[in-house]
């Protein structure tokens, strides 16, 4: 908004009038947004009816960091939380930062705020882009470049309407790139201007801190990449090496992980339930550390010094922006099919139901044959594909043939998947 609104009487007016070209907008599919809105609230409707954006999302969808923004800001974060916590608990509001693709990598509040904060999922590794959530401050910051502000029911889903919120971007000082985003959130009746510029603060704070942190470095990381959408591979300064089955485990939960894990933590994302002595897993970490080197692998917390390209994380990006070619171009195969780790398979069974979901509502022929390359049995993908494409395109063969092939034995992830979605009712639903 563009002024300082203080009184409770004319915030609620304000709230009662938005919450009217909200209705009048979204509840009716010819509506212009209202030329009283802000132009940036009014682009970004229109965005997020055309993405078809959840407009009733119970909470936001978790989604790692990505991993070279994600581990820098968890740095800043852990650097700078006594003093942020401060700020919260002064404030009374709830303070997020989040990396460049939209991502909660850390939160602070009081125990209310936190608890208010948790019914949306306001939580770190939640995901807060435009396509995922609608509307929101957050999204408007990346997609601008400039703060932003949302208030109440100018949010697109309907769960935050009773929240205030303002982002500021935060920006690299050397080269001025977009890093990524302080917001502050608060109760939809305390829309004052102390929300703005506390944000700006925030902002501040930790760009002073990233270059106190480049400073203090002992130089460039060693670059890491991590391919796990497919057979596993890990490669370390150019050269690949070697991991046992578990060794790759703990590396995938590190990488997606980049603020760090605690032994248990680590433990619980491993094993899961299964009774695994606490020493098993340190002669695994020994073992790790001699392979990668104790520059990488660093403790306490548990976790990986390097510029990390993963491609799972980069996978659920592309999924966030509805980008499904690009998904497909990262897919060789079923991800870590011989794992038992609890986190690991549901990070690995999100992507791939995410996936499947996406080809199902908005997928092509071509993109359709992709995944069959690597999923060969899921008959639904296929035909859904053929009933949208027309008789007289030479993939139409290509996807008949996909299909009469389809019956063959189903791999592991078949147990997993099942039926996700229907054609005809597009009900998507959760794994």
């Amino acid at each position: 908004m563009r002024r300082a609104v203080s009184s409770v009487t004319e915030l609620r007016a304000l709230r009662d009038t938005c919450a009217s070209h909200w209705g009048a907008f979204f509840e009716s599919s010819g509506e212009e947004p209202a030329s009283s809105l802000p132009q940036e609230i009014r682009d970004s409707w229109a965005r997020t009816r055309a993405s078809a954006a959840p407009l009733a999302t119970v909470a936001a969808a978790h989604l790692p960091a990505t991993s070279d923004a994600g581990f820098a800001l968890c740095r800043v974060a852990r650097h700078l939380e006594p003093r942020i916590r401060a700020l919260s608990m002064e404030s009374g509001y709830l303070i997020a930062i989040a990396d460049p693709t939209g991502t909660l990598i850390h939160t602070s509040a009081g125990r209310e705020m936190l608890r208010r904060a948790e019914r949306v999922n306001a939580v770190p590794q939640s995901a807060w882009g435009e396509r995922v959530m609608g509307t929101n401050a957050l999204s408007l910051a990346l997609r601008t470049g400039r703060p932003a502000q949302v208030f109440a029911t100018q949010h697109a889903a309907q769960t935050l309407h009773d929240w205030t919120c303002w982002a500021v971007p935060i920006r690299a000082r050397d080269s001025g790139a977009l890093g990524g985003v302080v917001n502050i959130a608060a109760p939809w009746n305390h829309h004052v201007p102390m929300g703005a510029a506390l944000a700006r603060s925030v902002a501040l704070m930790v760009e002073d801190a990233q270059d106190i942190l480049t400073l203090s470095g002992s130089g460039e990381r060693p670059h890491l990449v991590i391919r796990l959408l497919g057979p596993s591979e890990v490669v370390l300064r150019g050269a690949s090496v070697p991991l046992s089955p578990r060794q790759m485990e703990i590396v995938a939960i590190l990488a997606m992980r980049p603020g760090g894990v605690s032994p248990d933590e680590l433990h619980s994302h491993l094993y899961g339930d299964r009774r695994v002595a606490a020493t098993t897993l340190r002669v695994e970490l020994s073992k790790l550390r001699s392979l990668l080197g104790g520059d990488v692998l660093l403790s306490p917390p548990y976790r990986l010094n390097a510029e990390v390209d993963l491609d799972l994380s980069r996978a659920l990006a592309h999924l966030a922006a509805g980008e499904t070619h690009k998904v497909l171009d990262l897919l060789r195969g079923e991800p870590l099919p011989w794992s038992d780790s609890p986190y690991l398979r549901e990070m690995c069974t999100y992507v791939c139901v995410a996936l499947r979901n996406r080809l199902l509502l908005t997928g092509c022929a071509g993109d359709a044959l992709r995944y069959a390359e690597i999923f060969p049995w899921d008959d639904e993908v296929l035909r859904t594909a053929m009933a949208r494409t027309p008789r007289q395109d030479p993939r139409t063969p290509l996807l008949m043939g996909r299909l009469a092939a389809s019956a063959s034995p189903a791999p592991t992830l078949r147990q997993h998947l099942g039926r996700t979605v229907s054609a005809q009712d597009c009900n998507v639903l959760s794994w």
